[in-house]
């Protein structure tokens, strides 16, 4: 009976198992290449510790008026998403981590906007939860259908969006302004939360596919890590819509 299509693991295989009957050869090639099937439950289960560590790390932030930390933590977060998203690597404490540092990140800036426009982080996180419910009925029942056209438009819309975002943010930090504090910045916000919400349906369609396809059990990281960083991004684009309305 063949161990494997790949010759040289056969015969390495043979060597570290010298003595072994042919059964017990094969037996242990199966322990090594099986693995277990991602699942929805441990999907659900690894987006929920995840948005847990983002309420403690957001939740300390504000008890302790730790609002300095917010935008040394949007510039570790970020690279942080960047380095799990791009990753060949699963690796847990890497989702964990980038967790925590959003948290503090959403921590400190709700604090500062809840200074000026009191009410709004409330208002915000209901936002939230009802636009992210609102695209899972949608996506539940097919009124929106994640197909290849949809996720080609969405990949170049997100592209499209990350560009604007990186030059808007240089221009916040070095120009002294940027289009959100232009007139034409709710426009910006409403497409920010546009884009935002509907990825929401390209992270449920991965988890979908994942799970019927039996993808092994380490995607489950992944797309928990996928869906909670489309989350604390439609919560922060909420949040900062809301502002720009209350501003005028």
């Amino acid at each position: 009976m063949a161990i494997s299509h790949n010759p040289v693991f056969n015969q390495s295989m043979r060597s570290a198992s010298k003595g072994l009957e042919q059964s017990q050869v094969d037996a242990r090639f199966a322990d090594i290449t099986s693995t277990k099937p991602m699942t929805l439950e441990g999907t659900a289960s690894k987006v929920i510790g995840m948005l847990m560590l983002v309420v403690l790390g957001a939740a300390g932030t504000w008890v302790f008026n730790l609002e300095a930390l917010a935008f040394p933590a949007m510039f570790v977060g970020l690279g942080l998403g960047l380095w799990a998203a791009f990753s060949k690597t699963t690796r847990p404490w890497l989702y964990y981590l980038y967790a925590v540092v959003q948290g503090v990140f959403i921590g400190g800036i709700s604090s500062i906007f809840e200074a000026s426009y009191p009410g709004i982080v409330q208002s915000a996180v209901l936002g939230t939860l009802t636009t992210a419910g609102g695209m899972f009925m949608a996506y539940r029942f097919g009124w929106i259908k994640v197909n290849q056209r949809f996720t080609r438009i969405m990949t170049f819309a997100l592209i499209g969006y990350f560009g604007f975002a990186m030059i808007n943010l240089g221009f916040a930090l070095f120009g002294g302004g940027g289009i959100y504090t232009s007139q034409f910045g709710w426009i910006a916000a409403l497409i920010g939360v546009g884009l935002a919400a509907f990825t929401l349906n390209l992270d449920f369609e991965a988890i979908k596919q994942g799970v019927a396809q039996g993808a092994p059990e380490e995607f489950e990281w992944r797309a928990a890590f996928g869906l909670t960083a489309t989350l604390i991004w439609l919560y922060v684009e909420i949040l900062r819509m809301l502002a720009i309305f209350n501003q005028e």
